[in-house]
């Protein structure tokens, strides 16, 4: 496929999206007629957006009427903006408005056709949440999972009825993001996954199906890049140097901004879900930048302090001296000496571990084909789109020069490079 450009092999990877195994492209999969949403804050707001622009009657459900409350507001804002950009009129707005309803009662959604969990990323909770929609949902629901990466399978096992149940995990936020990761437990029926790619489709979402596993696919490749962008602000390179590198090789935006607009806490929640697995070698370095963040409170935008200052608008990032403090003090601790970092090395360290783990995850069965990856990233995270995805440039490099690269950082890094950087003994399965 190396002789294809990058619009050639685009086109090839979204037909390959639906050469799913098990899946008939003539099978039928179950009406959608009514959606529930469990949930009313940013993602499970965003959520139901993408079904009520679909037209679909939606139930938003939380715990108090306050957040229901706090839900319709920034649904009515999703809408409003919409409007700003062309995608909706006032009047339709207004229409759109009436198909959702909202309610505290989980015996409500009893004629719902699809249930999507979208609470906080704590298994306690949503085994709570599925043993009660195993209780009240219809015979014929699909019920749905919007974690980033926490086990399917135990959350369906929770639920009595796990053939109808798996990942649907929106990117945020939802009504704007074009990927849908849809993850297959291991007891999801056939019938309940054409569903969830008819969801993909009357959403507009490009729907990648993928395997069950710490992070899924996207996630999971994802884990790489922000350990290797840490690492190297540890070692000298500030947060817009390293953003600058990214944008130049034409992300919408670097890792630094990506991490505060999802979150300084998220990165935090996901370090401890790893931990617990037993994911993070005994690295001294591994989240230590996060981990410090988070203690200062410095959430992301949300807090309008994170990677970066945030100003007024809480979305303009304002190179911070408290951050560069922090990762000193951090960096004289762990004796990190700070060095200068080329572009080149910036754009090296944070590309090639994502194309070695994407070898993994192919051979572990999680994603289907190669050219998945390349979706994912240009969907989920806007590598851009002129290069063609992580997969399509190792393919341009070839395998010997993917190879030699990782060996030369193993070899860089004397504690921990096997761990990091050992070329996959898969990485050929990137190039057949």
């Amino acid at each position: 496929m190396t002789d294809m450009n990058p619009k050639q092999y685009h086109a090839y990877a979204m037909r390959q999206l639906s050469q799913v195994p098990g899946i008939d492209p003539e099978m039928p999969g179950r009406d959608i007629k009514q959606v529930a949403v469990i949930g009313a804050g940013l993602m499970g707001s965003g959520i139901t957006v993408c079904f009520l622009r679909a037209g679909i009657p939606t139930i938003l459900v939380d715990q108090t009427e306050e957040a229901l409350a706090a839900g319709l507001k920034s649904i009515a804002k999703a809408l409003g903006s919409g409007v700003k950009r062309g995608m909706l009129t006032p009047d339709q707005v207004k229409g759109v408005q009436l198909l959702v309803s909202t309610t505290l009662c989980y015996d409500d959604l009893k004629d719902a056709d699809l249930i999507i969990e979208a609470v906080f990323e704590r298994m306690d909770i949503k085994e709570a949440i599925f043993k009660r929609l195993g209780e009240v949902a219809k015979e014929s629901a699909l019920l749905a999972t919007n974690t980033s990466g926490l086990d399917v399978d135990q959350i369906a096992a929770a639920s009595g009825r796990p053939a109808d149940v798996l990942g649907l995990h929106f990117f945020s936020p939802a009504h704007v993001m074009p990927l849908l990761e849809i993850v297959r437990g291991k007891e999801t029926s056939a019938e309940a996954l054409k569903t969830a790619l008819y969801v993909s489709t009357i959403t507009n979402k490009t729907g990648v199906v993928v395997g069950n596993c710490q992070g899924f696919a996207a996630n999971r490749m994802l884990e790489s890049y922000a350990r290797e962008s840490e690492f190297l602000g540890l070692e000298g390179a500030s947060a817009a140097e390293i953003d600058q590198a990214m944008t130049n090789y034409g992300f919408p935006m670097g890792p630094c901004t990506m991490g505060d607009m999802a979150g300084v806490d998220v990165r935090n929640y996901v370090l401890d879900s790893m931990k617990s697995a037993r994911l993070i070698p005994d690295d001294p370095r591994y989240g230590t930048m996060s981990k410090a963040l988070f203690a200062e409170g410095r959430l992301g935008q949300k807090t309008r302090a994170g990677n970066y200052d945030y100003g007024e608008d809480g979305r303009t990032p304002i190179p911070s001296e408290k951050v560069v403090e922090i990762r000193d003090r951090i960096a004289a601790e762990l004796g990190i000496q700070k060095r200068e970092i080329s572009e080149e090395e910036i754009v090296s360290r944070l590309l090639l571990p994502v194309i070695n783990e994407a070898a993994k995850i192919l051979e572990e069965g999680i994603i289907n084909s190669p050219s998945d990856v390349d979706i994912l990233w240009i969907y989920g995270y806007g590598f851009p789109f002129a290069k063609g995805g992580p997969v399509y440039q190792a393919r341009q490099m070839g395998l010997d020069k993917v190879r030699d690269n990782l060996n030369a950082y193993k070899e860089a890094d004397e504690e921990f490079g096997e761990i990091y950087w050992a070329p996959s003994a898969s990485l050929g399965r990137l190039f057949e």
